[in-house]
C-alpha cells in the first residue's frame, strides 16, 4: 500500500511505493514540489519571505498546504493564501511553533498540447440548455435563460426538469430544436437539456475517405499485376539494356514453330520463320538473334523486313560483306538491290550463329543494319561481318528468318535496345 508522510528534517515530499520510501519531487517522479519550513518568533498572523533554510516562499493557490506544527490547516478558514508570495489569517503564532507550506507546483510534461491547444483543436462535446418557465406548457423550444437556441441532436440529449433526470419515455425529441413532455411544466420550473455532441477531430480522414485512399484487397488485385501475370505481361530484360520481345504470333513455313513466353522462336525443319509485330514504336533499334542448329543443304542465310504479315521482297537491299574463312583468307563482296539480306553461307553440318542490328526499322525511314555471322565446322570455321540498308522509307513490324534453299532447324530471339 503506497503512503506518504512529510520529514521535518528535510525538504521532500515521501511515498511509499510497497518497496520504499521515495522523494517526489526528484527528477523522473510525478509530483513535483517544494517545502517551505519556518520556526516562528512570536506573534506573527503573516508569513512570506525566507525560511529557516533561506528558501522563498512561493506557491501556486490552490495548490498549498499549509502546516502548523505537524497538523494540516484548513485553507481560507485557518490561512489566506491568494498572491502565491505570502500567507495571511493566522492566529496570532507562538514562539518556537513551526510552520510548513508544501507547494505542489506544475508537472511539466513534454510533447503534449496545452488547454488551450487542445480546445481549439477538439469541438465542444457537451453544451447545457438552461430555461426558467414562465407559462405551463409541454413543448420547450427557443431561446433560454441564455439567449441560447435550443439544437441538439435527436438521442444525445438528456432532459432535466428541476434537476430531475427525465427517462427517454417521458418526453419526444426528435426535431433538434424541440423537445416535447408528457407532463406539463408550470411556471417557474427549470428545464435543463445537455446536448451531447459528437466527438470530432479535424484533419483526419472519415472511414469512406481512407477507403479511397487504400486499394482494398479486391481493387489491389485488379490494379496490379501478380508475379504470375507480370512474368506473361513483360519480357524479361537482358543484360546490357536490352528487352527480350515478344512476338504477337509467328508463322513456320514448310516445318514446325513455337514461341516461349519470354519471347523465344523455335523452329523445326522450316523453309521459313516469320515473327509478325516485333518491332514497334517502343524501341527505335532492335538485334535479332538467329541459332542455326541443323539444315538440310548448304545455302545462304536471307531475311526479309515484313509489314503486317506481308514480306518485303522487292530489290529494295544493298550491303557490303567481307568474308574471312578457316584459313585466314579475306574476300569482300557486295550486294545491291536484291530482294532480301543477305548474311552469308552456312553448312549443313556447321552450327551457324548470325547477329543482326537493325535500327530505325519501325519509322517510316530507309533501315540500316549490320551483322555479324560465324559457323563452325568439325575442322575449320568462317565468319561473315557485314553492314547494308533498305533503301525504300517504309515503316516494318515483323521479320522473316529464311534460307535461300532448303529447310533448317534453331532459334530466333529479338531484343529491343532500351532507349
Amino acid at each position: 500500500m503506497a503512503s506518504a508522510q512529510i520529514l521535518t528534517n528535510g525538504k521532500a515530499l515521501y511515498a511509499y511505493n510497497g518497496t520504499e520510501w521515495v522523494p517526489l519531487n526528484t527528477a523522473g517522479n510525478l509530483v513535483n514540489s517544494t517545502r517551505w519550513q519556518y520556526t516562528a518568533v512570536g506573534s506573527e498572523t503573516s508569513l512570506s519571505g525566507n525560511d529557516d533554510n533561506g528558501e522563498s516562499l512561493i506557491y501556486t493557490p490552490g495548490y498549498e498546504q499549509v502546516y502548523l506544527n505537524g497538523v494540516l490547516l484548513a485553507r481560507d478558514s485557518d490561512y489566506t493564501a491568494t498572491t502565491g508570495t505570502t500567507i495571511t489569517g493566522l492566529t496570532a503564532l507562538t514562539a518556537g511553533y513551526i510552520v510548513e507550506v508544501i507547494a505542489y507546483n506544475n508537472i511539466n510534461v513534454g510533447n503534449t498540447y496545452t488547454q488551450a491547444q487542445i480546445d481549439n483543436k477538439v469541438a465542444n462535446t457537451f453544451e447545457r440548455w438552461t430555461k426558467t418557465v414562465s407559462a405551463s406548457g409541454t413543448v420547450i423550444s427557443g431561446l433560454d435563460d441564455n439567449a441560447v437556441t435550443l439544437d441538439y441532436t435527436a438521442g444525445l440529449e438528456q432532459v432535466y426538469v428541476n434537476g430531475i433526470l427525465l427517462a427517454p419515455e417521458e418526453y419526444v425529441a426528435t426535431s433538434g430544436s424541440a423537445v416535447t413532455l408528457d407532463e406539463a411544466v408550470v411556471t417557474n420550473d427549470i428545464i435543463q437539456i445537455h446536448t451531447l455532441k459528437n466527438f470530432r477531430v479535424p484533419n483526419t480522414y472519415t472511414i469512406a475517405q481512407t477507403d479511397d485512399q487504400f486499394l482494398t484487397k479486391t481493387s489491389a488485385s485488379s490494379t496490379y499485376l501478380s508475379q504470375a501475370s507480370a512474368s506473361t505481361t513483360y519480357a524479361p530484360v537482358a543484360a546490357g539494356g536490352l528487352v527480350q520481345i515478344v512476338a504477337t504470333s509467328i508463322a513456320a513455313t514448310g516445318g514446325s514453330g513455337s514461341i516461349s513466353s519470354t519471347g523465344t522462336v523455335s523452329f523445326t525443319s522450316a523453309s521459313a520463320i516469320s515473327l509478325n509485330n516485333c518491332f514497334t514504336s517502343n524501341y527505335d533499334n532492335y538485334k535479332v538473334i538467329i541459332n542455326l542448329t541443323a539444315a538440310s543443304t548448304s545455302a545462304n542465310l536471307q531475311p526479309r523486313f515484313r509489314l503486317s504479315g506481308t514480306d518485303s521482297s522487292a530489290s529494295y537491299y544493298n550491303a557490303h560483306m567481307y568474308l574471312v574463312s578457316g584459313t585466314g583468307t579475306g574476300t569482300v563482296q557486295q550486294d545491291a538491290n536484291i530482294s532480301s539480306m543477305s548474311l552469308g553461307d552456312y553448312s549443313s553440318t556447321s552450327q551457324t550463329i548470325a547477329v543482326l542490328d537493325i535500327f530505325n526499322v519501325f519509322a517510316a525511314s530507309v533501315t540500316p543494319f549490320n551483322y555479324q555471322v560465324g559457323m563452325s565446322y568439325s575442322t575449320a570455321s568462317r565468319s561473315f561481318v557485314g553492314a547494308g540498308i533498305h533503301n525504300v522509307a517504309t515503316s516494318y513490324d515483323g521479320i522473316t528468318i529464311r534460307p535461300s534453299t532448303g529447310t533448317f532447324t534453331g532459334t530466333v530471339q529479338v531484343y529491343g535496345y532500351k532507349k
